[in-house]
């Protein structure tokens, strides 16, 4: 048992560490490509594409493994959901490489720390899920973090932190519409994502081919075009890995340890980009940043305890003359007869003997 742990603990470790090195990779190789081939569609092409490709086996793996979910859509359920769940997607990766071409990756990160704020939002317009009190404050630090990290960032871009919360935002509203779709039809989760991907890659190539090939030849380019082809195909499949990794430490890991290291992943990215990109910063903004990057934890600890809170059973404490109470033990018939008063314990006791006697003499006669 001790050694199944330790390699239990050692593939999450190893998991972790490549998670990070991937998401770190790929964000500054993605500044660097931005840098010099100034087409941020181009790249958010790639990811969706790759993205797409990959999820063609994934999809029919799951539909063999479980055939008890449903693997077809009308062509109403299709146009309702999986289209307006494709163009969010659309907007969302559109969004996230804009912003990493008009800021730094540091503040692109930071910024992207407002995914709470946002998830909130969404669910309460969209599911109707209210939060607690302790929640709704968690988020403060959040926004407080972002605000004065764009307050100081030296490399400050409006459309940059424009894109960055559209990206986020469109991501948040994704994960909640996600929920209610796979509520109302039952489709397994990868399926549906394999669908989304593919749908996207679909409406983004008209829109590529438009938009960035019809103007490549008017950017001077320093590179090759095979260094640029290699780089490109690069970023879309660390993007790939990077999500294969996150897929996994959610399938091993709690929800307070996957935001632990979601956070020190962001740090991560955040240190790396600022030693190898060297964009310049202030102390004030290294607190914003740390300030925003922390309060998820914080969130993510405040969502926990109200989950736990509400997953717990309730019974009703008729003898205290309190309303539903929690308790940490499932209500067994013993533990309802036991909140009950006397007078109505006897009561109800009077009412179920003549049938427990009649069922005894059943028995006896056969």
């Amino acid at each position: 048992m001790p050694a199944r742990r330790f390699r239990c603990n050692a593939g999450v470790i190893f998991l972790c560490l490549l998670w990070y090195l991937l998401s770190a990779s790929g964000n500054v190789l993605n500044k660097l490509i931005l840098q010099e081939f100034p087409f941020p569609l181009t790249l958010a092409t790639s990811s969706i594409v790759t993205t797409s490709i990959s999820s063609i086996p994934l999809g029919k793996r799951v539909a063999a493994a479980d055939r008890r979910r449903q693997t077809v859509l009308s062509f109403q359920k299709f146009f309702t959901m999986i289209i307006p769940l494709a163009l969010g997607k659309l907007v969302a990766v559109s969004m996230s490489f804009l912003c990493l071409y008009k800021v730094p990756v540091s503040y692109a990160h930071t910024v992207k720390a407002m995914m709470p704020l946002f998830s909130v939002i969404c669910a309460r317009l969209i599911v109707g899920e209210k939060q607690t009190t302790m929640v709704y404050l968690s988020l403060l630090p959040i926004v407080t973090g972002v605000v004065i990290a764009s307050c100081s960032e030296m490399s400050f871009n409006f459309v940059g932190l424009i894109s960055a919360l559209c990206s986020t935002f469109s991501y948040a509203l994704i994960n909640s519409y996600v929920k209610k779709v796979m509520r109302d039809t039952g489709l397994h989760h990868v399926y549906l994502l394999g669908r989304i991907a593919q749908t996207t890659c679909l409406l983004i190539f008209p829109i590529w081919i438009f938009h960035d090939v019809l103007n490549f030849a008017k950017v001077d380019l320093k590179l090759s075009w095979v260094t640029l082809s290699g780089g490109v195909l690069l970023s879309g499949f660390l993007n790939f890995a990077q999500n294969v990794c996150t897929f996994s430490l959610i399938s091993r890991l709690s929800v307070l340890s996957y935001a632990v290291a979601n956070v020190t992943k962001r740090i991560t990215v955040i240190s790396v980009s600022l030693l190898t990109l060297k964009n310049p910063v202030t102390f004030i903004n290294v607190c914003g940043m740390l300030t925003a990057v922390f309060g998820v934890l914080g969130y993510t600890q405040a969502n926990s305890i109200a989950q736990r809170r509400k997953s717990l059973p309730y019974v009703y404490d008729v003898a205290a003359a309190r309303p539903l109470v929690s308790v940490d033990s499932w209500p067994s018939d013993a533990n309802l007869a036991l909140q009950v008063p006397p007078s109505t314990r006897e009561l109800l006791i009077n009412q179920v003997r003549p049938a427990a006697a009649f069922l005894n003499e059943s028995s006896c006669r056969h």
